[in-house]
């Protein structure tokens, strides 16, 4: 049995934007907070975006909490910088996820790990999808120009006091979250980025990436249903949402949320992905960080009750 949460509130510490004018509020059943520029200006850190991505997911049942940090974004700095702007505290975690090993997301990994050591509660466990989140990850261009997109060293992590597991099948994370292991591929149309390279050793061959070993997270929110978090959602976030369907018997989506690797696909691919989204009929989308201007525009077209615009610093509130 997987476990059923009464409330999930899900904070995007970083994301590739910020908008003061985003609206917040009050939609349908979920509560929208963002956070304001500090005033007077100057008077406390100022949030930040970049190309990354990083969530802080605290979950209640009864009167258990627990508290998740789902990826690291691109660098440490702007990373620490938003916890204090957000007054969390990383330290009191219960458990770490990575979604997969590419530097936008485990960039800040490392060196908040060697911030942190000694400050995480002893034997913190990090959860992946497989090892080839830490293989040598390249992108290759048109023109075959490769670009060194970094490696993440396991040793060095587990020399800071994180215990690392493999989570190849779908599995419970501080007895209230569930990844979702390794994501079968059924659909025609979702495909992994056609530049992405993997090496799995020094001068090995560069191989196509597809992204075995990437996790995606979800909730079960009592009365409301499946929040599903994806962070690149390089396995199709269609795929995605379909597995935590299947695994944990729930139907109901209520929110699909994260990353959808959309923005560099055709306008094709996207309009599929969008229809399979809408026969899923999740209650709510938040689309964030690499889904692309296009999804965007054409949820907002579609579905615009059901659409919730990112930005960093931004909390949703899920059940009661």
């Amino acid at each position: 049995m997987f476990p059923i949460v009464d409330q999930l509130i899900l904070t995007s510490v970083v994301d590739n934007s910020y908008d003061i004018f985003v609206k917040a509020g009050k939609f349908g059943d979920v509560t929208v907070q963002r956070t304001p520029l500090p005033h007077p200006y100057g008077s406390g850190p100022a949030l930040l975006s970049e190309h990354g991505l990083a969530y802080h997911l605290e979950s209640t049942r009864g009167t258990e909490r627990k508290e998740i940090l789902l990826d690291f974004s691109l660098t440490c700095p702007t990373l620490t910088n938003n916890f204090q702007a957000l007054h969390l505290d990383p330290s009191t975690a219960d458990a770490l996820i990575l979604s997969h090993g590419h530097d936008d997301h485990y960039g800040g990994l490392p060196e908040f790990a060697r911030a942190f050591q000694g400050r995480f509660r002893a034997g913190i466990t990090l959860y992946v999808g497989g090892e080839d989140t830490f293989a040598h990850r390249w992108a290759v261009k048109d023109d075959g120009k490769k670009v060194d997109r970094g490696q993440l060293v396991r040793a060095e992590l587990e020399s800071r006091g994180i215990s690392v597991v493999l989570s190849q099948q779908p599995a419970v994370v501080a007895g209230h979250a569930i990844t979702s292991g390794q994501i079968p591929r059924l659909t025609d149309f979702e495909i992994t980025p056609p530049s992405a390279r993997v090496q799995a050793a020094p001068g090995a061959e560069l191989l196509k990436d597809t992204f075995l070993g990437e996790l995606a997270t979800a909730y079960h929110v009592n009365g409301r249903g499946l929040v599903v978090i994806s962070s690149c959602g390089h396995a199709g976030i269609v795929n995605t949402t379909r597995l935590f369907q299947k695994i944990t018997g729930v139907d109901h989506i209520h929110a699909v949320v994260g990353g959808w690797h959309l923005a560099p696909y055709s306008d094709e691919i996207t309009e599929k992905t969008i229809a399979a989204l809408r026969e899923i009929n999740p209650d709510y989308y938040i689309p964030m960080h690499c889904t692309g201007f296009r999804a965007l525009v054409a949820l907002h077209r579609d579905m615009p009750g059901k659409l919730i615009l990112p930005a960093t610093g931004t909390r949703v509130i899920f059940g009661e």
